[in-house]
């Protein structure tokens, strides 16, 4: 009687362990991070400290980079719109659309010792679509390509962005 209780304990928990190890990830039970923290730079998506919020399918990202002294003001702000296509583990696909307004103002000096102020200021607009590579459990590198309109509109081409998020 003891050894047919031990060989059932035994099978009971080999059972056991063995269905704990073969079971599989029931990826709509699993908890997706809807905010992302990094850096991002791009023609048509800004430059500078990024911040990615993808409640669903639908995302935005915001990149902001300040930069000032006595002589230089420079600022580069981009809002991105996001649209994932497929959400695997390790990567995604998603198609996006950027806007980024950049501008730069700064003293100039003659050599007659007369100070002037440069400006400019303009708006990138890109559409194309991207994709995350996570390269650790909560970091992904995104990169992204597609067509851009440069300095309002002036000038066409493609374009290239890339950013480094921490996911929470």
């Amino acid at each position: 009687m003891k050894t047919f209780i031990l060989k059932s304990s035994a099978f009971i928990l080999l059972l056991f362990i063995s269905s704990n190890i073969l079971a599989q990830k029931d990826e709509e039970s699993e908890v997706k991070p809807k905010h992302s923290l990094g850096a991002g730079i791009g023609f048509t998506t800004g430059y500078g400290l990024s911040y990615r919020y993808t409640p669903s399918n639908f995302g935005i990202q915001v990149n902001f980079a300040p930069y000032k002294t006595s002589n230089v003001s420079r600022f580069s702000t981009g809002l991105t719109f996001l649209y994932r296509l497929t959400n695997g583990q390790t990567t995604s696909l998603y198609v996006y659309e950027a806007n980024h307004f950049y501008s730069n103002s700064k003293n100039i000096t003659d050599d007659l010792g007369k100070t002037s102020r440069s400006e400019e200021a303009y708006f990138n607009n890109g559409i194309g679509f991207g994709v995350e590579i996570m390269v650790a459990s909560k970091i992904g590198l995104n990169l992204m390509t597609g067509y851009a309109s440069y300095k309002n509109g002036e000038e066409l081409n493609m374009t290239g962005e890339a950013a480094l998020y921490f996911k929470f």
